[in-house]
Parts: structure tokens; C-alpha cells; sequence
């Protein structure tokens, strides 16, 4: 039950970064792109807003199976909970 327990904390990291990069990106194309109509595009825009792209639906996709793989696992915790506790005097104490 501990090796699930820290596998799905694992899962929630990974998906904690996932969206922290998410952010990340967005925050280095809001620098690159310029407002307004004096302004030009800086060269290195196209390449940065295709690996922004990449990135950010790469990371769209992780965080989807990761949130996917999280609820999985918090009802299959939930599951043996509830098997594994005992009941004392008829009152069911939950974890």
C-alpha cells in the first residue's frame, strides 16, 4: 500500500512540473512577442512559438494521464482502505 501511495505522490510531482513548465513557457513567449505595431518580431519568434506549441500540448497530454492515473489510484487506496480497517463496536473508523 506505501510503494502505491508514494507512486501516485510521484504522479501528482510530475504533473506539478508539467504545468510549472506549462507556465513557464507561456511567461518566455509573453518576452519574446512585441505589442503594438512599431515593434517587430524578434528572429528567434518562430522557433520559440513552435517548441512552445510542442511543448505545451506534450505537457497538455501528461498532465491528462497523470490526472487520469492519480484518480485510478486514489480509488484503488480508497478501496483497500476501506477492506484493511476494522470495525469496532459498529462504528467504521476510516483512515
Amino acid at each position: 500500500m506505501l510503494t502505491s501511495y508514494l507512486t501516485m505522490q510521484n504522479a501528482i510531482l510530475a504533473q506539478n512540473v508539467a504545468s510549472s513548465r506549462m507556465v513557464h513557457n507561456s511567461n518566455r513567449m509573453l518576452a519574446v512577442t512585441s505589442f503594438g505595431n512599431s515593434l517587430p518580431l524578434k528572429p528567434s519568434f518562430s522557433q520559440i512559438s513552435d517548441s512552445f506549441e510542442i511543448q505545451n500540448k506534450a505537457d497538455e497530454t501528461k498532465i491528462s494521464v497523470l490526472s487520469h492515473l492519480i484518480d485510478a489510484m486514489e480509488s484503488s487506496l480508497s478501496k483497500k482502505i476501506k477492506r484493511n480497517t476494522p470495525k469496532y463496536g459498529g462504528i467504521d473508523y476510516k483512515a
